[in-house]
């Protein structure tokens, strides 16, 4: 983590060989400030067995956007909202929200701090590109925790730092 911006990694969807080292190694380096747990379709169990495979020194650097129940269980960092999971676990200290237009923007001050995507073009999801100008999307983030998603690089950080966001969030870039 570089000073005050946040670097987030979100998983694959799918689960892959060596996972768990690579979560670790992720944090470890201080590369990242947290991993974003997202398996769509995957079930609390398959989950929770790349939980059980991470090191518990790394848990509080852990987000689910899925199975929110092992968060107790295990003393994970927090959970993130999206429309397979839209509502909060009861006693979580540490919320998030993906928003993916500038209307949205207005009701983001409830949360730790939210995705606005896609900034520019994926690295991961073809055909999933850039949505905004830069510009506006500039001045409505002001004030906000904005974190971007959607072809963020390393190399992009010095603009998204000058545009007011205070992270980063990178799947492709990570988990190609």
């Amino acid at each position: 983590m570089k000073g005050n911006f946040l670097t987030i990694a979100l998983t694959r969807p799918d689960f892959f060989p060596r996972e768990s080292e690579i979560i670790e190694g992720l944090l470890s380096s201080g590369k990242v400030s947290f991993v974003h747990i997202r398996k769509p379709g995957a079930s609390s169990l398959q989950i929770e067995k790349l939980i059980e495979q991470i090191d518990a020194s790394f848990h509080p650097f852990l987000k689910l956007h899925d199975a929110f129940s092992l968060i107790e269980k295990y003393s994970l960092g927090g959970i993130h909202l999206n429309s397979r999971n839209p509502e909060p676990y009861p006693g979580t200290n540490s919320i998030s929200i993906s928003f993916h237009n500038l209307k949205d923007i207005e009701n983001s001050d409830s949360f730790d701090y939210f995705f606005i995507s896609p900034v520019y073009d994926s690295i991961s999801k073809k055909g999933y590109n850039a949505k905004f100008n830069l510009k506006v999307l500039s001045e409505n983030i002001k004030g906000k925790k904005a974190i971007a998603l959607g072809g963020v690089t390393p190399e992009k950080i010095p603009e998204l730092k000058d545009l007011g966001f205070i992270g980063a969030a990178m799947l492709g870039y990570y988990f190609p």
